[in-house]
């Protein structure tokens, strides 16, 4: 499901004297099954981007295009559920939206609003647990009662229990151990290889080198640049300008281009410095 945004403007409180524009003219397209990225400072309009992607935001002027449905400023609430079970979000700390008694219950609560019924949205509950690996048997318990990990990985399977074509996902391993934040990473990464369009808005730098095809950079409500992640990290004035990090596999990188190593390009992960390493290497013995 691809999705596109025309010259989309909000302005919070507009009809106040605190009025103020959260995003301002932004044009993009995100394609169908593509991993985009967004970055940019705290304030910068990420999250104000991302809610305008299932409608729980609406743009004051401009259109966006999401799959064959177009929203405007006119459009109405009533006509938004459906697009709310296609676009899922995952916002920062999820699992401050639990709520039910077990966590079956609280993953089958979104296949049940959109007009599953019980027994077919429990299985589909199990299933999701099984796909955000969390054995069966936490499946009566409190969610409450789980790891802050486990906690996260229950409002996550809830998510995707309503079978969303897009995933947005907002800081989704915030406070995460490293393995949880990795085992995370590769279970989005997997989803996008079945085909899911994903977003992730995220100050992880690796991960977005690592994961994305295309990084859209947000500045005080502006969309700023639009480009691969390599094309980006690469371009330390650029960075610096919008008070952006590289990618600290490119930091190191540039350390090892003032000990005389050469890259046609940065390397922005691990996986191309080896490359690049064992490439200059092997010509040296050569």
């Amino acid at each position: 499901m691809a999705i596109t945004f025309k010259d989309v403007t909000h302005v919070y409180q507009a009809d106040g004297p605190l009025a103020f524009e959260g995003l301002s003219h932004v044009s993009f397209e995100i394609p169908t099954g593509s991993f985009s990225a967004i970055i940019g400072q705290t304030g910068s309009g990420k999250s104000t981007l991302v809610q305008h992607m299932n409608a729980l935001l609406k743009p004051t002027s401009g259109t966006i295009q999401i799959g064959k449905r177009l929203i405007t400023p006119e459009t109405k609430n009533k006509h938004l559920k459906p697009l709310r079970q296609e676009v899922g979000m995952v916002f920062q700390f999820p699992e401050q939206q639990l709520f039910a008694e077990t966590v079956l219950e609280d993953i089958s609560f979104g296949p049940q609003n959109f007009g599953v019924d019980a027994a077919t949205a429990k299985k589909i509950a199990l299933q999701m647990l099984e796909l955000v690996k969390l054995p069966a048997s936490v499946a009566d318990k409190s969610p409450f009662d789980l790891s802050g990990g486990q906690m996260r990985r229950v409002a996550i399977a809830g998510v995707l229990a309503s079978k969303p074509q897009v995933l947005i996902l907002d800081e989704p391993t915030a406070g995460l151990d490293p393995q949880g934040h990795e085992e995370l990473m590769e279970l989005f990464a997997q989803l996008h290889q079945q085909g899911k369009t994903i977003i992730l808005i995220s100050h992880q730098m690796e991960d977005v080198a690592q994961y994305a095809q295309q990084v859209l950079v947000m500045d005080q409500a502006h969309l700023v640049r639009t480009a691969s992640p390599q094309s980006i990290f690469n371009d330390i004035e650029f960075l610096n300008q919008h008070h952006l990090m590289q990618p600290e596999s490119t930091q190191f990188a540039q350390e090892l281009v003032q000990k005389g190593f050469e890259f046609a390009q940065l390397p922005i992960t691990e996986t191309q410095i080896i490359r690049e390493l064992l490439k200059q290497l092997g010509g040296l013995h050569g």
